[in-house]
């Protein structure tokens, strides 16, 4: 089974699950009401404010599925089926990783698009090309350290439990590092992307190494 088919199962998956309509509903209009509640968001565009929103909270849920998913098949023994297919244990979490990081994306494509009607539609302000490339690069850097973050502790964490606390009190704060270098270093709209990407590639390059050497 090679990593395209392993990604359409996993995707098929994950986006009929109820915490991908929660992600995919509920954040954008949680972004919506919280606007309808406090209007003035001291002078922060509403594309950025929605973005993160989702980079945070749509964060935590896809790491939160993505560790649960793997410790509960590791419990199941579902793996042991892949010890005679040909397989990569890599292939596995990537395609895992990249299911979550699709739809949490999209969720975060939504978010933003509403963001930046509110900005233009009730605010009158025209979307900048610039922050908001740079809203996108930071979303999308914080969500992909969330997900490699919940595959790495789904490998490594002993238990579901465990797990999650790990991801609520770990991951989620990691995922802020994405942010500290745009606000010290650069201002370019593509910048965000780097330490999100590196950060990103590491933790799954551990948990692959991890997975690799754990008996299923």
């Amino acid at each position: 089974m090679s990593l395209p088919l392993l990604f359409e199962d996993e995707l098929r998956g994950f986006y009929r699950s109820k915490v991908m309509t929660v992600l995919w509903i509920g954040l954008p209009a949680l972004a919506g009401f919280l606007y309808y509640l406090s209007p003035d968001t001291a002078g922060i565009p509403f594309a950025a404010f929605a973005g993160l929103i989702v980079s945070s909270i749509g964060g935590v849920l896809a790491s939160v599925m993505l560790t649960t998913s793997i410790l509960n098949e590791r419990s199941r023994h579902v793996y042991d089926l892949f010890v005679v297919r040909p397989v990569r244990r890599m292939d596995i979490l990537l395609a895992k990783f990249l299911a979550v990081y699709g739809c949490v994306v999209l969720a975060g494509a939504l978010a933003l698009a509403l963001g930046i009607g509110i900005d233009y539609g009730l605010r009158g302000t025209p979307p900048a090309v610039g922050p908001t490339l740079s809203f996108l690069g930071i979303m999308l850097g914080m969500l992909a350290v969330s997900c490699s973050a919940g595959v790495l502790i789904g490998v490594a964490a002993p238990s579901v439990l465990v797990g999650v606390i790990l991801v609520v009190y770990g991951g989620n704060q990691l995922s802020a590092v994405v942010i500290l270098p745009v606000l010290t270093l650069s201002s370019e709209p593509w910048f965000p992307l780097l330490p999100g990407a590196g950060i990103s590639a590491a933790l799954l390059a551990l948990a692959v190494v991890l997975f690799d050497r754990k008996a299923l």
